[in-house]
């Protein structure tokens, strides 16, 4: 399967310790002020909190390529910014796991 001009997905699935998702979502913010107003190559960026556990929640991104990702989102001083906002702010993970995908089937993403 050719990935050439197709859409690369990261679905980020996390949970941060019991009364903390406040916290993670105040440093959240900016980091996804800044890719809605400077990063052209996201598509989509967004937190979704799970509709039972309030501190449970998915982002949901889309890139104009892998490259796009790795050498501009992850490599972006609000990026950084964030990791050292949660530590600063003493936000504990208790679950994290990233998947990545390529768009390549029928559907759409916005109507």
């Amino acid at each position: 399967m050719s990935t050439d001009g197709k859409v690369y997905v990261v679905l980020v699935k996390g949970r941060v310790a019991k009364g903390q998702a406040g916290t993670f979502l105040e440093c959240f913010t900016p980091l996804a002020d800044h890719v809605t107003k400077h990063e052209d190559g996201c598509l989509s960026y967004c937190v979704c909190f799970d509709d039972s556990d309030p501190d449970a929640f998915i982002i949901w991104e889309r890139y104009t390529s892998k490259e796009y990702l790795e050498s501009v989102h992850w490599k972006s001083e609000p990026f950084a910014q964030f990791r050292k906002d949660l530590e600063a702010k003493g936000v504990q993970w208790t679950a994290k796991e990233v998947t990545k995908y390529w768009e390549t089937g029928p559907g759409f993403m916005q109507r």
